[in-house]
């Protein structure tokens, strides 16, 4: 059987067909409000900052389901999770614009930015949406082929941190470091501690947190784990830019650390479901009863 070499510019012809597509279902919503003048531009066309709205109301949506299917309950945590969605959706959306504007121009294609940006939201929701319904479900299965699918999916959703972490994995692999793989992670040995830090589907894991057989404890990879679902569910961008920042300052205001929890389970609230797995140090409790 002979196979056709896939061309580049027949394949970002697609993509622009694509976004045509998307384009005119989008549209229609807005002409039947009657706001078409407004908010479309003269070829039919949603404009931009209609599509980013757009994403940041789907990745808000996206972050709140994601919250609900992990089992967060506190709200401030919950809050976080919304947040992220949206910083999430909407700078996805940008970084994915100008990724797939610059192949187009590369290839001396025309296709408009809002186009262009209507794909990224495609793409974007196409991926919170297995990272928000699915993963969870795979995470809680014994099962490597289901953790498999699971990593895959949160890999969609975390290609910069999750690729810089594989070549991480290999040359720790290469040096006859430890890795161990469950809950839809990568676990790879750095350093000596135990402490451990999620970067995309892979947890850069200090070697102290790993059993004599070379693997992680289960409570420690479903503690991870719950940080790579949020990834999932927010993208890469919104779950550690919101992270760092309102994350950190909340943890510190509630008197815990920027990226822990204290003894009383007050802190970053990004940490606080994470926490019910390896309980340490305390149950997580909400921002109302933190100082």
């Amino acid at each position: 059987m002979h196979y056709r070499p896939v061309d580049l510019e027949d394949l970002i012809g697609t993509v622009v067909s694509l976004a045509t597509w998307i384009s005119a279902i989008s549209a229609t919503p807005l002409r039947r409000l009657g706001v078409a003048g407004s908010y479309i531009d003269a070829v039919g066309q949603p404009v931009f900052l209609v599509v980013l709205l757009i994403a940041l109301i789907v990745g808000a949506g996206f972050g709140a389901v994601g919250a609900a299917a992990n089992a967060v309950t506190a709200w401030d945590e919950f809050v976080l999770w919304v947040i992220g969605g949206t910083v999430g959706g909407v700078l996805t959306v940008v970084c994915w614009d100008g990724i797939l504007w610059s192949l187009c121009a590369l290839c001396g294609l025309d296709a408009s930015v809002t186009l262009i940006a209507i794909v990224g939201l495609f793409l974007f929701s196409i991926a919170a949406l297995f990272g928000t319904v699915v993963a969870p479900l795979l995470d809680d299965i014994d099962s490597a082929v289901a953790w498999l699918f699971s990593f895959l999916i949160k890999w969609m959703q975390s290609p910069l941190l999750t690729t810089a972490s594989l070549v991480a994995t290999m040359i720790v692999m290469l040096r006859g470091g430890k890795v161990d793989f469950r809950r839809g992670m990568l676990f790879i040995a750095v350093g000596s501690g135990r402490s451990a830090l999620t970067l995309g589907a892979v947890g850069w894991t200090q070697s102290g947190c790993f059993r004599a057989d070379g693997a992680v404890p289960d409570n420690l990879a479903r503690h991870e784990s719950v940080h790579s679902r949020t990834v999932a569910a927010t993208g890469e961008l919104g779950f550690y830019l919101t992270y760092i920042t309102l994350g950190a300052t909340w943890g510190l205001a509630q008197g815990g650390s920027w990226n822990n929890l204290n003894a009383a389970g007050c802190g970053n609230p990004f940490e606080k479901s994470a926490h019910t797995f390896t309980n340490d140090p305390a149950t997580p409790r909400s921002a109302s009863h933190c100082q």
